[in-house]
């Protein structure tokens, strides 16, 4: 179903459309939810008057109908580019709408189920292990991706042109240096690439650091999709003066020369602003 191996050990994707979404944060309860879930016991869990991810559903569910129109009847390729789940880690079980990482997965899962249903492959990268506690490969049965394996880095091939995805990248504080983190992580992996005389990618792609967005020198791009998650406690501490902005990611190489850039449909949603006091 449209993806052959090659001999170097990357893949070969036969599309022209990359669905990208990561940090999803499935069971945090500021993290995306949706409305109903049944964990092992039989209840049912729902988001009930939680605003947070009343809202974070609902930009789901928007996202959901674009990518749709964008798509139309070709199919596409889908990544889950790592933390699907939010985890139990450091003492945050005040912060969670369910224990069990099984119900974290299965949330993930409902929620990723009418993407999958778009797209003809999916794939699933592996994230930080205290949030996703090893449970990428669970997911990725639970979805049917790809080999029903996830990986640390997928390497594959669409229109001529070789991605790179992976989970991590470093996170920036200063707002105003996002695209600098972009544009020194693509030139290190080059680098290292030409080093080793590997095949050097022309599509790198990232999530991790919750903060979207796309950056291009000419001949190369390199991809972040933001965080489905408000900030949490932690998040307070150290991200105080950040505003979540929940993004998906389109490549879109439909009617472009084989090796070229694809266009890129950022599908990004910014949280409404607070309720200003008044005294």
């Amino acid at each position: 179903g449209g993806i052959r191996r090659q001999k170097c050990g990357s893949w070969c994707v036969k599309s022209e459309l990359l669905i990208v979404v990561s940090d999803l944060h499935c069971g945090s309860v500021v993290g995306l939810a949706p409305p109903e879930t049944s964990n092992e016991s039989g209840n049912v869990i729902s988001f009930g008057e939680n605003l947070h991810q009343e809202w974070l559903y609902q930009c789901w569910v928007e996202m959901i109908d674009r990518v749709k129109k964008i798509v139309g009847k070709s199919n596409g390729v889908l990544l889950v580019n790592g933390d699907a789940t939010e985890g139990v880690h450091h003492g945050n079980n005040a912060e969670l709408i369910a224990a069990s990482i099984e119900t974290h997965t299965e949330m993930a899962a409902t929620c990723l189920k009418p993407l999958v249903a778009l797209c003809h492959a999916t794939l699933v990268t592996k994230g930080t292990e205290c949030h996703t506690l090893k449970m990428e490969d669970r997911l990725a049965e639970k979805i049917k991706a790809k080999t029903c394996k996830a990986r640390n880095e997928w390497l594959f091939e669409m229109h001529g042109c070789l991605v790179e995805a992976k989970h991590h990248m470093s996170v920036v504080s200063r707002a105003y240096l996002e695209g600098s983190a972009m544009s020194i992580h693509m030139g290190n992996c080059r680098v290292n690439r030409v080093r080793t005389g590997q095949r050097v990618p022309t599509v790198f792609l990232r999530g991790h650091r919750h903060c979207g967005g796309y950056f291009s020198d000419g001949s190369g791009l390199f991809g972040v999709t933001g965080g489905w998650q408000m900030l949490t406690r932690h998040g307070h501490k150290v991200v105080p003066d950040s505003l979540p902005s929940p993004t998906a990611l389109i490549l879109d190489w439909s009617g472009k020369p084989n090796g070229c850039l694809p266009q890129v449909h950022e599908i990004k949603f910014h949280v409404p602003q607070p309720e200003i006091q008044s005294f």
